[in-house]
């Protein structure tokens, strides 16, 4: 039976919990969260999960010090600031294969001492970037291979700049097929504080290119508006408008001739039993493997910081607080 740890249980790390009740196999999980309310809400959440799968022996507790089982899988759903310790203490309890919530590490220094435990480690590891997922982006990119991606725009109001572009320019990287980029935030026009405290927000426009193409724009605006955002891409012979928020695509050929056609984005509730359980059969997972999600962490986590140095302050870690 695989041991199962789970570091937070706050909004997302609940959903987390969630879909391990309907994994597969007969696991124990481990949950630990430092807030009374956030433990008694997860397990509220667990309890009222229906699931025909094997019954799962879950625990709580406050601490990673309570943890005393080795364990072999592990889910970081903390905050970017910080995860470095728990990536090590992880280790620490003999976890070889882990999946961490984005932004994954927030300084260049901790991804070089992340990139060298797993590799001392002989770990795997993956970035939850659930796109990558989703069978409707699974096809689209089958589609854009026989096709030329010109450019990638993702344009919106209020949907988190800073903590999500690595969301889309992972995206930008699945459907294309490549990793290695320049990005510019120099059209970044303010900086915020965000919703959570201690980090910030970007507002503005970033944009990049991957090495031979294609180019890409990321475009937030802060408004009193919710949230909203769309993803084009365009090719020679198509241009694709991403409606993710209301579940469409619009396709429009070079003649003007479009067709609308329906998606859905899986909840996180839906997807991390299956992600698990292809980690125990395989060692594999469709997410973003870790060392080709740090070489997409990299250049705009430098980016992010020297903007918010020049902006703030320099810090000897050359962290940007973003999460």
């Amino acid at each position: 039976m695989k041991n199962v740890l789970l570091v937070g249980a706050g909004n997302l790390g609940r959903r987390h919990l969630q879909s391990l009740k309907n994994s597969r196999y007969p696991i124990r999980i481990f949950v630990v969260e430092p807030f009374d309310e956030a433990r008694s809400l997860a397990k509220t959440a667990f309890d009222q999960t229906a699931s025909s799968q094997p019954e799962k022996a879950v625990s709580f507790h406050r601490a990673l010090d309570d943890i005393d089982q080795k364990i072999d899988i592990v889910i970081d759903a903390t905050p970017a600031t910080g995860r470095l310790d728990v990536f090590k203490r992880a280790l620490g309890l003999g976890a070889k294969d882990l999946v961490l919530e984005k932004v994954a590490f927030n300084s260049i220094n901790d991804i070089d001492q992340a990139v060298a435990l797993i590799e001392q480690n002989a770990a795997c590891a993956w970035v939850n970037c659930p796109r990558r997922l989703n069978p409707f982006y699974i096809q689209l990119r089958r589609v854009l291979e026989k096709e030329t991606i010109d450019r990638f725009e993702i344009v919106g109001e209020n949907f988190g700049m800073a903590c999500n572009s690595i969301h889309f320019i992972d995206l930008f990287s699945f459907l294309a097929g490549r990793h290695a980029y320049d990005v510019t935030l120099d059209e970044v026009q303010s900086i915020a504080s965000s919703k959570r405290s201690n980090y910030i927000e970007f507002f503005g426009t970033a944009t990049g290119a991957f090495e031979s193409g294609p180019e890409f724009k990321i475009d937030c605006r802060e408004t009193q508006n919710g949230v909203s955002f769309d993803i084009r891409i365009v090719t020679p012979l198509n241009e694709y408008r991403i409606d993710e928020i209301n579940g469409c695509v619009k396709i429009i050929d070079r003649n003007g001739k479009y067709e609308i056609r329906d998606f859905r984005q899986p909840y996180q509730s839906e997807l991390t039993g299956p992600l698990v359980d292809a980690i125990i059969e395989t060692r594999q997972c469709g997410l973003t493997a870790f060392a080709e999600s740090m070489a997409l962490h990299r250049p705009f986590i430098n980016a992010a910081y020297e903007l918010y140095a020049s902006k703030y302050e320099e810090n000897d870690m050359k962290m940007v607080p973003i999460t």
